[in-house]
């Protein structure tokens, strides 16, 4: 009697943890407006049931992931229904990925007061700097020196230093882009007004090419003289293997085409050391939702934690110089 009671019990355990690990249908992971569900406010990590009605107020926004790792945006103003939104989704095979990289996202907004407190909260990461690049020059590149990338496309940014220019980067009024193949051989140049370009390897001039360097320099013709530019940076696309394969294959399944889709995508990137792409994920989650704080949010602590900004590499280097100062 005693071993059949204790395993009623276990029985009844299994079967109450079993229904409360699964008593939610959606996890909030974005949030914008005074939303409520069922009359509660929504907030960022709040849970929903599949019995509780959103009423969205005009304006608002909401990023939701399911328990089968599919995303949901909301961005109507009305009413809606939790199970009618989970009776829409198809079966998935990447809950565990997807919500793996959304939990991220929900430590690092909801971990607000700890940031305000100076404290660093991107717990899984921690603060990594491990962009590496070259020594600063009078053009700094953002992106680190050299960059192995996964797609066709890559988004580079620089900015004038001006404390290594000595002028004031409002007096640049273009820039030039000058590409070449790892013999220094001009393959094209162009020049921009603006401090980011993206580098498609799917030009003519790039499609047999599978190493560029490339750098960007003052195309102004009355600072030609004074040498502005950066030093050389590499792009390499990365050789097909099992393991880049693996990488592209589960990118492609941990986010859509939607705001929320690009920033999971953006986490797992940068995970996996892909920090410039990182970068065009969280860009573009930004594009498909100005009106959204939280992808700036994230955005500008991603770019603190691995310096790769124009405000984090000069408050780099301030630190560096103190330190040595003070030895």
């Amino acid at each position: 009697m005693k071993t059949k009671s204790l395993f009623l019990v276990a029985l009844m355990l299994l079967i109450g943890g079993t229904t409360m690990a699964q008593n939610y249908a959606f996890r909030v992971l974005t949030a914008k407006g005074n939303n409520t569900a069922s009359n509660n406010a929504i907030r960022v990590g709040s849970k929903l049931n599949n019995t509780d009605v959103i009423v969205m107020e005009q304006g608002g926004y909401l990023g939701l992931l399911h328990t089968n790792g599919q995303t949901v945006e909301l961005r109507t103003k009305g009413t809606y229904k939790v199970n009618e939104l989970a009776s829409n989704l198809k079966a998935s095979n990447n809950s565990s990925l997807t919500s793996r990289y959304a939990n991220y996202v929900v430590s690092e907004l909801t971990s607000a007061a700890e940031e305000a407190s100076g404290e660093n909260r991107y717990k899984h990461m921690g603060k990594t700097g491990a962009v590496e690049r070259g020594d600063k020059k009078a053009i700094t590149i953002i992106q680190e020196s050299k960059v192995n990338m996964l797609g066709d496309k890559l988004e580079i940014e620089w900015f004038v230093y001006e404390d290594i220019a000595k002028i004031d980067k409002k007096e640049v009024k273009e820039y030039r882009i000058v590409l070449t193949d790892l013999r220094n051989n001009e393959l094209y140049s162009e020049v921009t007004k603006e401090t980011s370009y993206v580098i498609d390897f799917s030009r003519p001039e790039l499609q047999d090419q599978t190493a560029v360097l490339y750098r960007v320099e003052v195309a102004d013709e009355d600072k030609k003289d004074r040498n502005f530019k950066s030093g050389n940076q590499v792009i390499k696309k990365e050789k097909e293997s099992d393991a880049k394969k693996e990488i592209r294959e589960q990118l492609d399944q941990i986010g859509d085409d939607t705001a929320l889709g690009h920033l999971i995508k953006a986490q797992y990137l940068e995970e996996t050391g892909y920090y410039a792409e990182a970068a065009m994920a969280y860009k573009a989650a930004m594009a498909l939702a100005p009106e959204v704080e939280t992808y700036k949010i994230l955005y500008d602590s991603f770019t603190e934690r691995n310096t790769m900004s124009e405000k984090a590499i000069i408050t780099q280097d301030k630190e560096k110089n103190a330190s040595l100062n003070n030895d």
